[in-house]
């Protein structure tokens, strides 16, 4: 019988020990060698009563019980005995059938610890949420349509600041294509303008509305570019070559 030199640690119960036991002896759990098995776990109970250690119930009912199967498979069967098909099953299934189940809730169970060692090396952070909606800025020189209708907006509100209160209607005297030609003339001569300085600001509300559908059409036909330098900051137009 190979020597067991048995170190003294805390098992989790008797079925822990066993299994300490096969593993350090390196034996196979489906056919163990009860006798050897046995007398290593004894020895292991002799241990702890010379240290003084304290024994669970349940440690000596396991010994009693690989006693009982010691004696069973030393119990020398009848010739009839041997050559029944049916005859009883092995002494040693049931236990290990325990020492199974058991291996595979403890390696379960050394799964999760894995994970929860592992979890708490990790640390949540509570979802951010604004208090107010935030604005989105643009890149620099990207211009939004609602910036054209922005300025428009407060070149109106000006320009009516500006006019009497009573107004004699007139006929309208501009189109949109001469409006069109008079801005063109004006970048050729300057290339680049903002976008106030090509609105007339001295005419009346007819003029600047004209003059705004203008740039509006010179913009779809690419013939001019609308630039800003950054977020809020004054338009420029510019005749494009």
């Amino acid at each position: 019988m190979q020597k067991l030199n048995l170190v003294l640690t805390d098992f989790e119960g008797p079925i822990d020990l066993l299994l300490h036991l096969i593993k350090e002896s390196k034996v196979d759990i489906y056919d163990i060698p009860i006798a050897q098995i046995t007398q290593q776990y004894l020895d292991y109970l002799k241990s702890m009563k010379v240290l003084q250690l304290d024994i669970a119930g349940d440690y000596l009912v396991m010994a009693s019980t690989l006693m009982s199967i010691k004696s069973k498979m030393l119990l020398p069967q009848a010739p009839d005995e041997i050559e029944d098909e049916f005859q009883d099953e092995d002494p040693r299934d049931q236990l290990v059938s325990q020492l199974l189940t058991y291996q595979t809730f403890k390696k379960v169970a050394a799964y999760f610890e894995e994970k929860e060692q592992y979890r708490k090396q990790q640390f949540d952070k509570e979802v951010s949420i604004p208090n107010k909606q935030l604005e989105q800025f643009l890149e620099p020189g990207s211009v939004a349509l609602t910036d054209l209708a922005t300025t428009y907006a407060e070149l109106l509100r000006e320009q009516k600041n500006c006019q009497p209160e009573t107004e004699t209607i007139e006929n309208e005297t501009l189109s949109i294509e001469d409006a069109t030609d008079n801005i063109m003339t004006e970048l050729k001569s300057v290339k680049k303008t903002t976008f106030k300085a090509l609105l007339k600001l001295n005419g009346n509300i007819e003029e600047i509305v004209t003059d705004f559908m203008a740039i509006l059409e010179l913009a779809r036909k690419q013939l001019v570019s609308v630039q800003q330098a950054d977020f809020k900051s004054e338009l420029f137009i510019e005749l494009r070559n």
